[in-house]
C-alpha cells in the first residue's frame, strides 16, 4: 500500500454543473491512492462549493476559502470560520503580501486559529512558452489574461511571509510551491519562523528543482515541508508516485517521508492520525 497522503493543495470547481463529477473523481482518487485528507481551495464566487464538499464528506475534506484582500472586508474571515473553513487562500494581490493594509485579515485568521495559504513565486499563465503548450489554467486564454492584468508575481514573494510571521507569531502560514523559483529564500524563512511551512506542489519543474538543489533536510527541515498536487485530476496519482520515489531517492527514511506526505499537514489542521 502507498504511504498515507494528505494532499493539501487541490483547486476545486468554480461551476455548480461540474460539482458532482469532480467530487466523484476526487473521492475515487482518495480511495485508490490512500489519500486520507484533501485540502480543497475555493475560487472567487464559488467558495460555497468547497463548503458543500467538506460538509458532505468531513472525514475527507478540509476547506480553504479564496479571499480577495483588495476588495473583501476583513470580517469575511470571521464568517468563513463560522461556516467551517479551516483557512483562507491568498493570491494575486495588488500590493505586497506584507502590506499593512492586509494585516486585519491576518489578525482575524490568527484569532480564529485559521491557516493562511499563500501562493508564492512566479504565477503561471495560459501558455507555457518553454514547452510551447497550453497550461493547466481552467480559463481560456482571453479570460486568463484579464485575470492576470495588472497583477505581478513580485507581490507574492515568499520573503514577505517573514514580515507576516513576525507580526503574527501564532498564525499558521503555508507558502505554495516552495516559492518557485526563490527556493533558498523560502527555506531560510521556514528555518527561522516557527509557524511557516511550504508545500512542494507545482509538478515536474518544482520537483526537479528541489531534488537537484537537495533542499529538503539540508536547507529546510522535513517538519516544514507539505505534499500537495495542484494539478489536473489525471496527474494527481502521478504526483504521489513521483514524489514518493523522489523522496526515497533523496535518502529520506520512511518516517520522514510520512511526515512530508501526511503527518505535517495533519498536525497543522488538527487531524487525528
Amino acid at each position: 500500500m502507498l504511504s498515507r497522503v494528505f494532499d493539501m493543495h487541490v483547486h476545486f470547481v468554480g461551476d455548480e454543473k461540474l460539482y458532482s463529477s469532480r467530487l466523484e473523481q476526487l473521492l475515487s482518487y482518495a480511495e485508490r491512492f490512500n489519500v486520507r485528507k484533501i485540502a480543497l481551495i475555493g475560487s472567487s464566487g464559488a467558495n460555497h462549493l468547497v463548503e458543500r464538499a467538506f460538509r458532505e464528506y468531513p472525514e475527507r475534506f478540509v476547506g480553504f476559502a479564496r479571499v480577495d484582500l483588495d476588495n473583501d472586508d476583513p470580517k469575511v474571515v470571521d464568517e468563513y470560520k463560522k461556516r467551517g473553513f479551516a483557512g483562507i487562500k491568498v493570491i494575486l494581490t495588488k500590493k505586497d503580501y506584507d502590506d499593512p493594509d492586509y494585516f486585519p485579515f491576518y489578525e482575524r485568521a490568527e484569532q480564529n486559529n485559521m491557516v493562511v495559504l499563500f501562493h508564492t513565486g512566479v504565477i503561471g499563465g495560459p501558455i507555457d512558452y518553454l514547452l510551447e503548450e497550453h497550461s493547466a489554467m481552467p480559463e481560456d486564454e482571453e479570460t486568463a489574461m484579464l485575470i492576470l492584468k495588472g497583477k505581478s508575481s513580485a507581490r507574492m514573494r515568499s520573503l514577505f511571509l517573514d514580515t507576516i510571521a513576525n507580526a503574527f507569531p501564532k498564525l499558521r502560514i503555508i507558502g505554495a510551491h516552495l516559492g518557485w523559483p526563490e527556493y533558498l529564500v523560502s527555506c531560510a524563512v521556514a528555518r527561522w519562523r516557527r509557524n511557516v511551512y511550504f508545500d512542494i506542489s507545482g509538478g515536474e519543474v518544482v520537483r526537479r528543482h528541489i531534488v537537484e538543489g537537495k533542499y529538503i533536510k539540508r536547507e529546510i527541515s522535513v517538519k516544514k515541508v507539505l505534499f500537495g498536487t495542484d494539478s489536473n485530476i489525471e496527474k494527481m496519482p502521478n504526483e504521489i508516485i513521483c514524489w514518493y520515489d523522489a523522496l526515497r531517492g533523496m535518502g529520506l527514511t520512511h518516517e520522514e517521508i510520512d511526515m512530508i506526505m501526511y503527518k505535517n499537514a495533519a498536525g497543522i489542521f488538527g487531524v487525528e492520525e
